[in-house]
């Protein structure tokens, strides 16, 4: 029952499709499996400013044809990768949303305390420690 603060239904729709796209369920969940849908139409809606609202619209307009299908999502993968300038947008906006879509991952709870070490409260500084010695796992910020 997640209130949409910035895309429309069908919006919302396209986003989910490119988050799993970007980040699929593996031996750990999916990027809409873990809310980063809703904290980036969060962000969008109520952190950025009217400018940054739009250019962000502009950048998603360039994505949307892309997302609506995973035949679809694979001719991004081409688009992504072309160094044609008629891609250049297309290829700036997915880079975006990509890095988004990956910070707003390691710092949701699930991901930060399952799948990264997870220190709530700090101990004592140990530097270089190797990372068999932490169960193998790089840390959560």
């Amino acid at each position: 029952n997640y209130a949409l603060q910035f895309f429309s239904e069908e919006e919302f729709s396209l986003v989910q499709n490119l988050l799993n796209f970007i980040l699929p369920k593996t031996d750990s969940p999916s990027a809409v499996d873990v809310g980063v849908d809703q904290i980036m139409d969060a962000m969008v809606g109520t952190v950025y400013s009217p400018d940054q609202k739009e250019k962000f619209s502009a950048s998603f307009a360039a994505l949307k044809p892309f997302c609506t299908s995973v035949s679809q999502l694979e001719h991004l993968k081409d688009a992504v990768s072309s160094s044609e300038e008629k891609d250049q947008m297309v290829r700036s906006a997915f880079l975006e949303i990509k890095q988004q879509t990956i910070a707003y991952y390691l710092s949701t709870e699930e991901v930060a305390t399952t799948y990264l070490n997870y220190l709530p409260i700090p101990g004592n500084y140990e530097a270089c420690i190797s990372l068999e010695s932490v169960g193998g796992k790089a840390w959560a910020l």
